[in-house]
């Protein structure tokens, strides 16, 4: 059913505006699912075992403006810090959650706010650019032009998130968590140590996602990454992960982020107006959690 949207929506924006299919409007799709399904694999994990991670769109700025501000001393280096800083707060993020037995969209939306603060902070407002075009082509560079490498590298943390799900005792107990988290504690499973590495595996994921942002856009900016708090929400429930935890998956990630991005993309190239395009992301929203809080079973989980 997903992929059949998916297929339907690029044969309809085809229709509409045959430049769709153009190699120029291929390699920004591929840029914004990129960095959309690096972002989306930390919120999926978070998701699986029932909780909310608002703050990834935050972590994205941080740690993008981090490794713009520390480009000229750092140079490539940076592609190291950013993950890094995001990987800390995450940790912060499942201590908080945690210890202080807060709810986790309360918590993370707190969370999300302070570091819009210290953004603000990092940059007294204002964008800092990147002057080192090694840096920028980390993510521009490739063999063809609407295939840049940026997709490597977001295949790869795809490929990686999606071994921890399926393939660890870690994502064996996040699915647990989500499931049935009474069950899953009489057994005797770390259930907090999971919790908080599910936390710090968003974040080190949200850091990743800001990072090759920053050399996607070759600057560093305040609210670059907001956009990618709900955008990672809804690609992770509308690939099939019910919002209630317990069903689905890392692995049906991807076609939820194909969905957003073609959607959002289509919309903007058929020059649909802002507030109609605002008001179609929100029904998919509603369509989506409504679909998998009531379809999705155990029984669907691969």
């Amino acid at each position: 059913m997903t992929l059949g949207f998916l297929v339907f929506l690029v044969v309809l924006f085809t229709v509409l505006e045959p430049n769709f299919l153009a190699s120029g409007n291929l390699r920004s799709i591929v840029f914004a699912l990129s960095v959309t399904l690096v972002a989306s694999c930390g919120a999926a994990l978070i998701i699986l075992m029932g909780s909310i991670d608002l703050s990834v769109g935050a972590i994205a700025s941080v740690a993008g403006m981090v490794a713009a501000a520390l480009a000229p001393q750092l140079g490539m280096a940076v592609f190291l810090v950013g993950p890094l800083v995001g990987l800390l707060i995450g940790l912060v993020n499942g201590g908080l959650f945690v210890w202080l037995k807060i709810p986790s969209i309360l918590m993370t939306l707190g969370m999300a706010t302070s570091l819009s603060g210290v953004v603000l902070y990092i940059s007294d407002g204002q964008s800092i650019p990147v002057l080192d075009e090694r840096l920028i082509s980390v993510t521009h560079a490739g063999p063809f032009n609407a295939l840049p490498i940026i997709l490597i590298y977001a295949l790869s943390i795809f490929l990686l998130a999606t071994l921890l799900h399926e393939k660890t005792r870690f994502g064996r107990i996040l699915f647990s968590i989500g499931r049935d988290e009474t069950n899953a504690r009489l057994l005797g499973a770390p259930l907090d140590r999971v919790k908080i590495m599910a936390f710090a595996f968003s974040g080190l994921f949200a850091g990743t996602a800001g990072t090759l942002l920053m050399s996607r856009l070759g600057t560093g900016a305040a609210s670059m990454g907001d956009y990618l708090m709900l955008e990672t929400i809804t690609a992770v429930v509308i690939g099939g992960t019910a919002i209630t935890g317990g069903a689905g998956g890392v692995r049906l990630t991807i076609l939820g982020v194909a969905i957003i991005v073609v959607l959002s993309n289509g919309m903007n190239i058929i020059s649909l107006h802002p507030y109609i395009q605002t008001t179609v992301k929100g029904l998919t929203i509603l369509v989506a959690v409504y679909l998998t809080s009531r379809s999705v079973t155990a029984e669907d989980v691969k």
